[in-house]
């Protein structure tokens, strides 16, 4: 498959994750199936819940309903039986018996309101957002690498199983619901083994072992997601009520943890198998997602662990570690984008986040001065409030390229660090060239500079050689009339030339091109940023001028460096001879 159709299918997923995580969020479709006030568990007839707990002054303990009733699930309606077991809307009607001591006692039930968002809920819903944003650069900038799409794929089915999950998407008709539930189940047990996918792309050749590892992780994620659709059907036709997530605190209920563990394990070979660079590399996206998958595996084993009285604050404590460890996830990934340059696309979100930064301290700073301000403005003519408005204004408005600076040298620190050390290195280097007194010593050191800190896939010197050509190439070659033209850096697509490359930069000496600096593509694939750009063409003219006082034309070609080598050794051999016959005059 083409790298755009890759594209395509990415964003697509994310775009749909979006959508569908966007209606979760504002029909409060999320919060609505805390709205029951009461919690139950299985009994040891699979037709009959038991009440363990009921929310003091809530909708249940004011429609009768008391710790300890029966609710014989299997005599409701299948719409009824899904409504009660997995959540109702706000101020939803349910009619049926319980069985307290021995006997049958009607309930009427009335939902209650929608609670208010808990702080972990609302960290989770910005998570989610994060996770897509940050799932659509991926699948937009690295298409074309299968680790990318691995990782964009999990981010994005993450956030769209967990608007699709049991009690989370609330619709008006209880069936399309158990449909959409069924499918949220499949999802969840869908993006839970891509770790172990994600682990199985790098740090390659796989081992046996590692293989193992991953087809026990797939084989319980999808045991996992039969088996919960399955739970679901018989809600349904009621055979078997007992399939609320959550339902049971039992200690079995921890298999559900399982297959996060198998996951993590196979990110946790990974790593060990990795070597070097590799191993910094993927430590930094799969570390972030070995916390994320550890919180969510909480929700599994937190209830487990504790009385059945007590399951409705874990289910709360459970989920609550869920959703810090979702906000986890983007924040080492994003560190990592940004700062140790993981997957090279960190400049392309360069300008957004400054631009980001500096409308969120303008905006926020004027908001501020507003609500400061806004008790005395009150009480002033309009006059005086407009007048203060425009000073307020226009004092913000002459304090942007201050806060645009502050914020450009924060980000830089935190995120863009690597990069702008590399460009640091670069310039270092084009400095320290003016005291290098062998020419070939600069040549090797400008080439390694260049392969390591603007990650080159090669570094070439194409010197004049005196007689009309530049490495072989002739001085009529586009290339090197354009940069004896213009002597600015030349991007070689598009260029009908002998040389190779992705770009070309003049090597200037007293008003005269003496060479052209070539490099060819990252080897990430991404483009060589404007800054970075600027300081190779400051280490080209450096070297240049340096190479031209010296006298000596280096071009990268093998067969000519070996003849410079050559030219060394004969001289240091020269010197000798005539020292020696010094010494013996």
């Amino acid at each position: 498959m083409s790298v755009t159709a890759w594209r395509a299918i990415l964003l697509t997923l994310c775009l749909g994750a979006a959508v569908l995580n966007a209606t979760t969020l504002i029909t409060d479709s999320i919060q609505a199936s805390s709205a029951l006030g009461f919690q139950v568990s299985r009994t040891a007839d699979p037709a009959v819940v038991r009440v363990d707990a009921v929310d003091s002054g809530g909708a249940a303990s004011a429609s009768g309903l008391r710790a300890g009733d029966l609710i014989k699930v299997r005599d409701l309606a299948p719409g009824d039986r899904y409504r009660l077991l997995i959540g109702v809307y706000p101020h939803e009607r349910l009619t049926f018996a319980v069985i307290r001591d021995g006997e049958a006692v009607p309930i009427h039930y009335v939902s209650g309101e929608k609670p208010p968002w808990r702080w972990d809920t609302l960290l989770w819903s910005f998570a989610s957002f994060w996770m897509l944003a940050f799932a659509a650069i991926i699948g937009w900038r690295r298409a074309d690498l299968p680790e990318a799409r691995v990782l964009c794929a999990l981010l994005a089915t993450y956030v769209a199983s967990a608007a699709l999950l049991p009690g989370t998407w609330l619709g008006p008709s209880p069936s399309a619901d158990m449909v959409t539930a069924a499918i949220g189940w499949g999802l969840n047990w869908v993006w839970v083994p891509l770790l172990a996918t994600y682990a199985s792309t790098v740090a390659r050749p796989t081992s046996k072992f590692r293989r193992a590892l991953a087809a026990l992780a797939y084989a319980t994620a999808a045991g996992l997601g039969v088996f919960g659709i399955v739970r679901l059907i018989t809600l349904w036709n009621g055979s078997l009520p007992w399939v609320a997530q959550g339902v049971g605190p039992e200690w079995n209920m921890t298999y559900g943890a399982v297959p996060y563990v198998l996951a993590a394990a196979c990110g946790w070979a990974a790593l060990a198998s990795a070597r070097g660079e590799e191993r910094s590399r993927i430590a930094w996206i799969i570390a972030p997602l070995m916390v994320f998958y550890a919180a969510e595996a909480m929700v599994y084993v937190v209830p487990a662990l504790l009385p059945s009285e007590q399951h409705g604050s874990a289910l709360v404590a459970a989920y609550g570690f869920a959703n810090f460890g979702a906000v986890l996830a983007p924040l080492g990934m994003t560190y990592a984008l940004f700062n140790r340059r993981v997957l090279d696309i960190g400049f392309a979100l360069n300008r957004v986040a400054i631009f980001s930064g500096v409308s969120i301290v303008l905006v926020g700073t004027f908001m501020l001065f507003e609500w400061a301000l806004g008790s005395w403005l009150q009480q002033a003519s309009h006059t005086t409030s407009l007048i203060v408005g425009a000073v307020v204004a226009l004092l913000l408005g002459f304090s942007i390229r201050f806060v645009h600076d502050r914020v450009e040298h924060v980000l830089d620190r935190v995120f863009f660090r690597k990069r702008h050390d590399d460009e640091e290195a670069i310039r270092r280097f084009a400095r320290e060239a003016a005291f290098v007194t062998d020419p070939l010593v600069l040549s090797e050191r400008a080439i390694d500079v260049l392969e390591r800190h603007a990650d080159a896939t090669f570094a070439r010197l194409a010197l004049s050689d005196g007689n009309g050509t530049y490495a072989g190439v002739s001085e009529n070659d586009p290339v090197i009339v354009s940069l004896r033209t213009w002597h600015r850096r030349l991007d070689l697509h598009g260029v009908n030339t002998q040389f190779e490359g992705e770009f070309a930069y003049p090597m200037v000496s007293r008003g005269r091109l003496v060479g052209a600096l070539l490099l060819g593509p990252k080897r990430s694939h991404e483009s060589y940023a404007p800054d970075e750009s600027d300081a190779i063409e400051d280490l080209a003219h450096h070297v240049g001028g340096v190479l031209d006082v010296l006298g000596h034309s280096v071009p990268s070609d093998e067969s000519i460096l070996t003849e410079l080598k050559e030219m060394h050794r004969t001289m240091t051999d020269g010197f000798s001879s005539l020292r020696s016959e010094l010494e013996r005059s």
